[in-house]
């Protein structure tokens, strides 16, 4: 029984720290003369570690997956990390493994996509770390990390594929996906 009490107890403190986690992503991204306000942001967790939370910024509230990913207008998801256990190896590895399960274990058709993607996360991952993935169109997905612009990759197909990582029917975590899509800042 005591057990079980120090566990409720612990809950409001959890509870806490995830709260105070998505308000650190901020409620606004400016694209150019765009404003992309945050729709929603979770946790992504992994054998009971956190990794990273992301956010997903749109210019209108939003709680259809298939109408953002098929949108052809500037979006962003951002991801911040926070675990020291992120390298940049597990990062790049886990945008393929995504890429790879979003699109049915057919990534193949991204190949090209995926090693510039690869090839602009050179640098070694910190806790802390912000990296924003900006789809801008007619320009493609910029990718930058603490607001230093990495490069882009061209492609509205690579746009959707890439935010099918966390928002299409096969995403890597269930809850994330249906917390970007809460159509409001702080999801449920």
């Amino acid at each position: 029984m005591a057990m079980m009490r120090s566990f409720l107890c612990g809950i409001p403190l959890c509870l806490a720290l995830i709260s105070n986690a998505r308000a650190e992503l901020g409620n606004q991204l400016n694209v150019g003369e765009r404003v992309l306000r945050l729709n929603g942001s979770g946790v992504r967790t992994k054998t009971f570690v956190q990794v990273y939370e992301a956010g997903l910024y749109l210019l209108k509230p939003a709680t259809d997956a298939q109408t953002v990913l098929d949108s052809d207008e500037p979006m962003a998801v951002r991801i911040k990390v926070t675990s020291g256990l992120v390298s940049r190896a597990s990062l790049v590895s886990s945008l393929k493994d995504g890429l790879a399960q979003a699109n049915r274990g057919k990534p193949e058709g991204f190949a090209r996509e995926t090693m510039q993607l690869q090839n602009l996360l050179q640098e070694e991952i910190k806790k802390n770390d912000i990296y924003d993935f900006v789809y801008v169109p007619s320009e493609g997905l910029n990718v930058l990390r603490n607001g230093k612009s990495l490069g882009v990759v061209p492609g509205l197909e690579f746009k959707k594929a890439f935010f099918g990582i966390w928002l299409s029917d096969y995403p890597v975590d269930r809850d994330l996906r249906k917390r970007m899509l809460s159509g409001r800042a702080t999801a449920d």
